[in-house]
Parts: structure tokens; sequence; C-alpha cells
């Protein structure tokens, strides 16, 4: 299966997950056989990057495979630079951004 100009080893996909697809599930599942992991959705409010949840949901250079990140905020300039943030951590990326304003 390809994705763009990503290969991916089978069509197994392993789902993003609130409170349970964190780096270590996401490794688990790349070690089980999925072809592709996604993360959970991402803050792009840079106020809570730091933070050890944060972290554990961020997508990391070592993870192996080719993995997915989501990133969902309102403020355009902040998803650009969670974009360009989770980009320099793990080059092999697929991106995924939400628009969280409401609509009218």
């Amino acid at each position: 299966m390809r994705i763009g100009h990503h290969q991916l080893r089978n069509r197994l996909i392993a789902a993003p997950m609130a409170g349970i697809t964190d780096r270590p599930f996401r490794t688990l599942c790349y070690e089980m056989g999925a072809g592709l992991t996604v993360s959970e959705m991402m803050s792009s409010n840079p106020q809570v990057w730091e933070s050890d949840k944060s972290r554990l949901r961020m997508v990391h250079i070592d993870e192996p495979g080719i993995r997915t990140v989501q990133i969902a905020g309102s403020v355009p300039e902040e998803m650009a630079a969670a974009g360009g943030l989770t980009w320099k951590a793990a080059p092999r990326l697929l991106i995924s951004i939400w628009d969280a304003r409401r609509k009218r």
C-alpha cells in the first residue's frame, strides 16, 4: 500500500485512539506487524508541548517505520509551528491537521 511517496509494508494500520495510542503502544503495534501507526491528537498550543502527556503523544525520530501524527488547533500559525516541530522530530512522517475552529 502506498500513501503519497510512502510505501507501507502492509495494509495493517493502528488507528488513533484517545488515551491509548501513545509511544509505547505505537511501538508495540509496529513490532506486532502494523504497517502504519497513528498518534493521538496533539494540540497545536505550544504551552502544552512540554507536558509528559504531550511528549508521549508526539512522534519521535527513533520510532520504527512510517508514523502519522494528528495536530488539532484553531490558530494557523500555531498549527504550522507544531507541524514543523513534529517534522524535525520524525522526517518519515505523515501529518494530519485538524482545524478546530467553530464552523458558522
